[in-house]
Order: structure tokens, then sequence, then C-alpha cells
């Protein structure tokens, strides 16, 4: 069976792109190490499925940062921009959290994985990266039952 994606340009060289530049994907295929993409629609990338934090179906477009070209030429794809633009942005997130939610949230850095990917589509440790942040900022205080607007 032909794929529809079989045009796409499996390896390039080291300095095609430049880490984390900001690409459009269409996701393709699914396998046991990840998500397939089309960059560009030239190229063909993987997201890690550690790194997928949402559902995702084929044929769905989005925007990609590449991580890096492998030795053997592939190219390794992330859905989130790199650290320092991605806590910044998860910040933003819990800001928008605490405000819905009155000020005050149960989420804090011993809340589980799960549900931090479930409500913010990071990993724990972005999430711990921006709440610290954050408090660095003034902006939250941490106490016993997670973490508040500082008023």
């Amino acid at each position: 069976m032909k794929n529809d994606f079989d045009y796409l340009i499996e390896t390039v060289e080291p300095d095609e792109f430049y880490r984390w530049e900001k690409v459009d994907l269409e996701v393709y295929a699914f396998t046991d190490l990840g998500m397939k993409v089309a960059i560009n629609d030239e190229y063909t990338g993987l997201v890690y499925s550690n790194q997928v934090y949402e559902e995702y179906h084929e044929g769905q477009k989005l925007i990609g940062y590449i991580t890096g070209v492998r030795e053997d030429g592939r190219i390794d794809v992330s859905l989130q921009p790199d650290k320092g633009r991605h806590v910044r942005s998860t910040s933003e997130k819990i800001m928008t959290h605490l405000k819905a939610a009155s000020g005050k949230s149960e989420f804090a850095d011993k809340s589980s994985p799960e549900d931090i990917k479930d409500e913010f589509q990071v990993s724990k440790k972005v999430f711990k990266q921006a709440i610290g942040a954050l408090y660095k900022q003034g902006k939250i205080k941490i106490t016993d039952d997670g973490i508040e607007l500082v008023k």
C-alpha cells in the first residue's frame, strides 16, 4: 500500500535545521517510538511518545520545533518551544488557571505528573520550573494546600 507521505525526505544534513527552529507539522502516523510528522510538507520527523501531552490524530496540523538531527540524519521534533519559552508559556497558563479558580489552586509540586499533564499539557518538571519562577517573581505563594495568587 502506498502511503501519501512516501515523498517525504527521511534524512538530512546536520545543518539543514537549527535547534528550536519553528516548523509546520502534519501528523501522519503513530509508532511505538512516537508520532511521525511531516515537517514543512517536505521532511519526516518524530515526536517521541514521552513528549506527547495530548491526543492527536492523523492529518492534524501543528506547530513544532526542531530539537535536533540525529547522527543517522533523522529529525527529532518537539511540540513545545525551548525550555525558557516553555516555562514562560506554562507560567501564563498557571496564572490564567489561578485567576479562574479565584486565586487558589490545589496544584503544587506534590501534584501527580498525570494531573499536571491533564490540566496544563506539560511535564511535572516544566510545571515545577514555572511555579518556581512565579514564586521568585512574587506572583504566587506556595502553601500546604497548593498555590495562591499574591494579593
